[in-house]
């Protein structure tokens, strides 16, 4: 399996990664006459962050969340199974490639809406994962740069955490403590 390669070898999928951001920064600078900045709120008048971070972010980030997805599969091979973190990275991926999408065609009233899809998944599954979160980076890194899309997920993946603990674990524990009062 592909995802077993990739954890356990991690270095030539950071490479493919870094090769195609690399790529696309090329383009942008040859074909765009520069690398794009992406402003903040897409305002001109808010400070701006280059593309040519992302040759420094992406690559980094890649690493950071495969190592992490190593380390869970590792420390529970059954909750953080392979086909999990594939299934996780190829749902991520293909939401990241939807978002920048619905933005390129300018669909931004099916944008508000669609971006809040992660969040109602967390009441019925964990996709505060790192192979989700890997995926939603590299499907928005096109439309939106090497750092946007970061931030972008780490805000999404937070409160995908913090739903996914209440609704699955603490009012669960808080019914049990109830219902052993009775």
């Amino acid at each position: 399996m592909i995802t077993q390669k990739i954890i356990q070898n991690k270095l030539p999928f950071i490479i493919i990664v870094t090769l195609l951001v690399g790529l696309h920064i090329f383009w942008e600078y040859h074909y765009n006459n520069g690398v794009t900045t992406h402003h903040l709120l897409a305002r001109e008048d808010l400070p701006g962050i280059s593309n040519w971070w992302g040759l420094l972010s992406i690559p980094l980030i890649s690493w950071i969340l495969i190592s992490l997805s190593k380390w869970l599969h590792n420390k529970d091979s059954i909750t953080y199974s392979l086909s999990k973190i594939t299934k996780g990275f190829i749902g991520g991926l293909v939401f990241g490639i939807l978002i920048a999408l619905l933005w390129e065609l300018r669909l931004e009233n099916i944008l508000q809406y669609a971006i809040w899809t992660p969040i109602i998944l967390a009441f019925f599954i964990p996709i505060y994962l790192p192979g989700n979160l890997l995926g939603f980076i590299l499907g928005l890194t096109f439309t939106f740069g090497g750092i946007l899309p970061i931030g972008i997920g780490l805000v999404l993946i937070i409160i995908s955490f913090v739903i996914w603990t209440i609704f699955r674990k603490w009012i669960p524990f808080i019914f049990q403590k109830i219902n052993q009062r009775n």
